[in-house]
């Protein structure tokens, strides 16, 4: 019996499309570290496959600067707010990025923590609607990092720094 695939299971499964050597995947799973419940994050290389295409993933993180085949399918995508994903099958998509099209951006950033501004509303995975709103974020080794971890805890439904 497969499950439905609008209920939230016990293992939330992450995808992050990333260049050979970028170690994006390993920036934005630190954010998922204590989280509760399981969410397991695993990169993925130059050949943009999220694993078997029959396998539907939680979430599909891609970097910015990727370069590989974009495939697979996903409950929601969150990409760069120039990437083109024509490939995917997703049921939601949320961008990320320093433009006025994107979902997600900051509205401020600091050494240790940033101000995450969404933009337009997003659904969680459970189907909670995330209104426009400020919400403070931790700020990982990078920006677009630090944007794409915060995407996949608002996605998750995890809020606060400690996955609360």
């Amino acid at each position: 019996m497969s499950p439905d695939e609008n209920e939230v299971t016990s293992l939330n499964t992450i995808a992050v499309f990333e260049n050979s050597g970028e170690r994006f995947a390993e920036a934005v799973a630190g954010a998922f570290t204590g989280a509760s419940g399981d969410v397991a994050v695993n990169p993925c290389g130059r050949q943009g496959s999220a694993g078997r295409d029959n396998i539907v993933r939680d979430i599909i993180i891609v970097s910015p600067g990727y370069s590989g085949v974009l495939r697979g399918k996903c409950r929601a995508l969150l990409a760069p707010d120039e990437c083109a994903a024509a490939a995917f099958s997703a049921q939601n998509v949320i961008t990320y990025g320093f433009s006025p099209r994107a979902t997600l951006t900051l509205s401020a950033a600091g050494a240790e923590s940033g101000w995450l501004a969404v933009q337009r509303e997003l659904v969680t995975l459970s189907g909670v609607t995330v209104e426009e709103q400020e919400l403070e974020i931790p700020m990982l080794s990078g920006a677009d990092a630090s944007l794409a971890a915060a995407g996949g805890r608002l996605l998750l439904g995890l809020t606060g720094d400690s996955g609360s």
